[in-house]
């Protein structure tokens, strides 16, 4: 079985006429894809100029500071909280976080509420943690990985298999301070153990349709770090994001990830650590070379 369609449930965005490009303030520079339901409420709103014959969306021309875009972001999105049809995205998914929007590259051009971003299609950062146990640490000479599962009360993908620690990078977080955060919060990793045994190892992106038929362009920063099967005690979850944690062997991950139990963009990243680490070659997937392209697309924005 070709693991290429895993990897196309997540890169599935393909850029139709029903999809307005979201530009900034000077009109010249694409940085979100909004589709029709969002394009319909922008048209209302006096803050963005509307152009149907080029189908695109752009901010207002006199919002041409960080500080004016930043108040006008966030006075939409606390508006746009009282819209019912939004209430699952704005309200349940409201996390009082702030995610940039960069322009030019590695300029900040505006901050939002997490929430809020993702209606614009505007690119969104987070990091990835692969916890393993090499096989010559394991007890058996299989290579494996810790495996949390999603909590039943999670506002997106609730009890599904995860990552075995993932998170958005959010202001003013870069990315050391939100892999140590986040390692603590979701596995109650301590920093000085993180700091000792992390290793960047790549980043992902990719553009991924939702099943509301949003545009998301992700960009993930991928991490490894060893804990050995006597260190499991070390994991204690901190803010009750995950039910629990198991150690799986590499194999029943796999077929995991092969039944869709993870996370879409997770099993993504699994298959990334799976090429990395030589289980997946050119050899036994006959699809390696456009799942390696897959997973590290070119996006048309620009990114930090």
């Amino acid at each position: 079985m070709s693991l290429l369609s895993i990897i196309e449930e997540v890169d599935s965005f393909k850029k139709t006429d029903a999809f307005y490009t979201f530009l900034d303030h000077e009109g010249r520079t694409a940085l979100g894809y909004i589709d029709p339901t969002i394009v319909k409420l922008l048209q209302s709103e006096p803050t963005f100029i509307t152009n149907h014959e080029f189908k695109t969306i752009a901010i207002g021309s006199t919002f041409d500071t960080l500080e004016k875009r930043n108040e006008m972001f966030a006075e939409v999105a606390n508006r746009w909280r009282k819209i019912p049809e939004l209430d699952v995205i704005l309200n349940k998914g409201w996390r009082n976080e702030l995610y940039v929007i960069y322009n030019p590259s590695k300029i900040q051009y505006a901050r939002m509420e997490r929430a809020f971003s993702v209606l614009l299609g505007v690119i969104t950062y987070g990091v990835h943690i692969n916890g393993y146990v090499p096989p010559e640490l394991s007890s058996d000479g299989k290579l494996k990985l810790y495996i949390p599962r999603r909590s039943k009360t999670k506002s997106t993908f609730p009890g599904m298999l995860d990552n075995t620690v993932a998170g958005g990078i959010g202001y003013p977080h870069g990315l050391e301070t939100t892999v140590i955060k986040e390692c603590f919060e979701e596995a109650g990793l301590e920093e000085d153990f993180v700091r000792k045994n992390i290793k960047n190892t790549g980043v992902l992106t990719y553009i991924y349709l939702t099943d509301d038929r949003r545009a998301e362009p992700e960009v993930e920063y991928i991490y490894d770090i060893i804990i050995k099967e006597d260190e499991a005690y070390l994991i204690n979850p901190q803010d009750g994001e995950a039910e629990d944690f198991q150690l799986m062997t590499i194999d029943e991950v796999l077929q995991r990830v092969k039944n869709r139990e993870f996370k879409p963009n997770c099993g993504l990243v699994i298959i990334d650590f799976l090429i990395r680490h030589g289980y997946i070659t050119a050899e036994n997937e006959p699809d390696y070379l456009e799942i390696v392209s897959k997973c590290h697309v070119k996006l048309p924005f620009p990114t930090r």
